[in-house]
């Protein structure tokens, strides 16, 4: 429902300005999220961060904007989407100018924070302002229009920050968001619709704290966990926190009204299993997105932008493959259940092949991570599309906020995981090489940071000359085998999102209608 009319012409090149602040401002999201891997050895040089600090400047965004979609939206609803839209963008301007300008590693972070607030607004309000503007199948054309920014966004962040970096500074990564924001404010005055929902509701505020306290501590203690151990008081206190809450968060939202997150709804088998896939793809091609070019400035020596330019295989697909994909999903094609599996196990082969034969050519290289894109661009759409395509119409907003918290928030976690294990992986092989612990001595464990967050230069120099050169060797190869713990790991996951595809995703939940579903108040 909204308080205005739609507009009269509601044709995308009639309504070109409202389609370009929805698609933009959510590419200007998903991009400050792939773009800062690029620049974090950079950023650890400018401003001495340790890996913590660098776990948390990128998880501090990832945490801030999953956390608060459902809010955000609801709250849009109320107040009105255009205006916390521009709120949003001027917000999210604002803070990229404060970070941009950053001279410790606090001030990052806690922009970095602010930043993923105001992100939140951009993202999820890019839909509501999308279904609010177009009708029939000029809506169908401008969600498409949407879904290829969000993959523009993953598919460029490397290669602009790699770019931005080499040429002027990782802070350019940053500042140039902030002339961007200034034309979509622009935009949103000029020809954007007002539009709110005089029936909204209140605020699942018990639910929303108690989920996004759990996901704070236990991010917290995972990358803490990584930096001074799983045995600190701290540590351990924050993953009994997280335990905690999330156990409040599960008996609060079974019995609250209007819950944020409507936990019946994984009573169906699909949307249960779409969410699982939807976990293990964010574990596995996005997070991976994030190390692969650190393996390759570490391992391969590459410079920031080439290691960018190496990731075009893997990205580009992600546009490319998108619409056949949508095509192949029609019951005389492939169908739902067969496409998703069909993309898994192209995502499984991709990473096995990494894993268990790591290329020695570039030409390799393009064709593993080729299959990764192309598996992750066929099902990436579809998967967005059945989380809401499975349950009743008046749900279809809680699936979707639902289905990106489960996206996001998996992300995000992941990152601080996979962060953990690289480093411990590290420090137990410096550890294990009796010269290289005995001559690092208490400076081990900074040395493994280092070389955890990419800035192997910075490892070498740091250590004793008579260490140098042989560092430089096991450095590398500390890397490489640490880097091959993550790809077994995300090579089983990718297999294991096979099983889920082929099991739990059922053509009667898709062919049944909303009726068959679960009924409020079930």
């Amino acid at each position: 429902m909204t308080s205005v009319p739609h507009p009269s012409d509601s044709s995308l090149l009639g309504n070109w300005p409202t389609l370009a602040v929805a698609a933009l401002g959510s590419f200007l999201v998903i991009m400050d999220v792939t773009v800062v891997a690029i620049a974090l050895p950079s950023i650890e040089r400018d401003l001495k961060a340790s890996f913590a600090e660098l776990q948390w400047i990128i998880n501090a965004y990832n945490i801030a904007y999953t956390s608060v979609l459902i809010a955000v939206g609801a709250f849009a609803d109320w107040f009105g989407r255009r205006r916390v839209m521009v709120i949003g963008l001027f917000m999210f301007g604002a803070m990229s100018l404060v970070v941009g300008l950053a001279e410790t590693p606090m001030a990052l972070i806690l922009g970095r924070v602010a930043q993923g607030l105001s992100a939140s607004a951009m993202l999820i309000l890019g839909v509501a302002l999308i279904s609010n503007a177009f009708q029939g199948a000029q809506r169908a054309q401008a969600f498409a229009v949407w879904g290829v920014s969000i993959g523009c966004g993953a598919a460029f962040g490397p290669i602009v920050g790699g770019i931005l970096v080499d040429a002027l500074s990782w802070r350019w990564i940053f500042l140039l968001n902030v002339p961007l924001v200034a034309m979509l404010i622009t935009l949103c005055y000029w020809r954007v619709e007002e539009s709110s929902d005089p029936n909204a509701g209140g605020l699942d505020w018990p639910g929303i704290v108690t989920f996004t306290g759990a996901l704070a501590f236990l991010s917290y203690g995972v990358i803490e966990g990584g930096e001074i151990g799983w045995g600190d008081t701290t540590v351990v206190g924050a993953l009994i926190g997280a335990a905690v809450l999330f156990l409040l968060f599960i008996i609060i939202e079974n019995t609250v009204k209007k819950p944020a997150f409507d936990l019946r709804l994984f009573k169906i088998p699909t949307f249960t299993g779409i969410q699982l896939v939807c976990v293990l793809n964010s574990i596995t091609f996005w997070v991976m997105l994030v190390y692969l070019p650190i393996y390759f400035q570490v391992v391969l020596g590459m410079s920031a932008s080439s290691a960018g330019l190496m990731l075009m295989p893997m990205t580009i697909p992600l546009l490319l493959f998108a619409p056949i994909g949508a095509r192949l999903a029609a019951p005389k094609k492939l169908g739902v259940r067969g496409l998703i599996a069909f993309g898994c196990v192209l995502i499984a082969i991709g990473f096995a092949w990494i894993w268990a034969a790591p290329p020695s050519e570039a030409i390799m290289w393009a064709v593993a991570l080729f299959l990764l894109g192309v598996g992750t661009g066929l099902i990436n759409g579809e998967l967005s599309n059945v989380a809401t395509a499975v349950v009743p119409p008046e749900r279809a907003g809680v699936a979707s906020g639902v289905n990106i918290t489960f996206r996001h928030g998996s992300f995000t976690l992941s990152i601080s995981v996979f962060g953990a294990v690289l480093l411990s992986s590290i420090t137990l092989q410096l550890g294990a090489a009796p010269d290289l612990a005995a001559g690092l001595g208490t400076g081990l464990i900074d040395t493994a940071n280092m070389i955890a967050r990419g800035d192997f230069n910075g490892a070498v120099l740091s250590a004793p000359a008579e260490l140098q050169p042989a560092l430089t060797d096991f450095g590398r190869q500390s890397f490489s085998v640490a880097f091959s713990v993550l790809l077994g790991i995300v090579t089983v996951l990718s297999v294991i999102a096979i099983a889920v595809s082929a099991l739990m995703i059922r053509a009667r939940d898709l062919l049944a209608g909303p009726e068959a579903q679960v009924a409020p108040g079930e």
